[in-house]
């Protein structure tokens, strides 16, 4: 059993040299690797990119906000303006040709908005305007003014 002893310590040492060796080569593969990764744009350390990274997330985000705050205005207005329309042209008069009279259905995305009738004979043009709330007209409407807002409906 001692003349073991002997030969096993010469062993153990070399597995110990080659241990430690193999442990510093994979340290000098790492740090090799984290200095090829902390080199970056004019030297900058990790940190400073992660700070740079941050504020520009930051910067991202900020503009993103105005963005979407920008775009719900535009909705808004959206919403409110006219979207709905159409026109329907007849003969108001039985014996006046040419269509020159018209019903026309101006709607918002709500169904909000105006019937505008102009109503044309030899002598005389006359120019009315029909509030619609809820595409419900406030006042009766003719059958051209009802075609002219059944039309809008069909454009929004």
């Amino acid at each position: 059993m001692s003349s073991s002893i002997p030969f096993l310590t010469p062993i153990a040492f070399v597995l110990c040299a080659l241990g430690i060796f193999g442990i510093g080569y994979m340290v000098y593969i790492q740090e090799k690797k984290l200095r090829s990764f902390m080199i970056g744009k004019d030297g900058k350390s990790l940190e400073a990119t992660l700070a740079w990274l941050t504020e520009k997330a930051a910067k991202t985000d900020d503009t993103l906000a105005a963005h979407k705050e920008g775009l719900e205005m535009i909705d808004a207005r959206v919403q409110k303006s006219i979207r709905g329309y159409s026109l329907v042209r007849y003969n108001a008069f039985d014996n006046d040709g040419g269509e020159q009279s018209f019903a026309s259905g101006l709607l918002d995305e709500k169904g909000n908005g105006y019937v505008l009738s102009v109503i044309t004979s030899r002598n005389h043009t006359g120019v009315y305007a029909k509030k619609i709330t809820a595409f419900t007209p406030q006042s009766a409407l003719t059958k051209e003014e009802n075609l002219a807002l059944t039309e809008a409906k069909k454009t929004l």
